[in-house]
């Protein structure tokens, strides 16, 4: 057996850094939030966003991908889990971390 390695990414899948617009709606609460995707894989994703969810809580996530050139992509949509939820800017800016759980 390996030893622990701190530093070792434990995610199964790999990650993409986005910088996309977001747009987060609670299923909770109902109500509909702004932010940026900052990345994404397989199984999750990371947007930062003034949102504050519970942990656990379950989002419905639309994300704009931009175009590239003249060529339009459809929004990525997905039904996610939070899983975690860290401070960025004091007050102001939050990074959400989610389970994806339904496309």
């Amino acid at each position: 057996m390996k030893p622990f390695d701190a530093h070792h990414e434990r995610r199964g899948g790999k990650r993409l850094r986005m910088g996309c617009r977001a747009k987060v709606k609670s299923r909770h609460t109902g109500e509909t939030y702004y932010g940026e995707c900052v990345d994404l894989s397989v199984d999750g994703l990371a947007i930062r966003s003034a949102f504050v969810p519970q942990f656990g809580e379950i989002l419905e996530v639309t994300i704009i991908v931009p175009p590239v050139g003249a060529v339009y992509s459809k929004p990525f949509e997905a039904v996610v889990e939070v899983r975690r939820c860290n401070e960025v800017e004091r007050g102001k800016l939050y990074e959400i971390g989610a389970k994806i759980i339904k496309r």
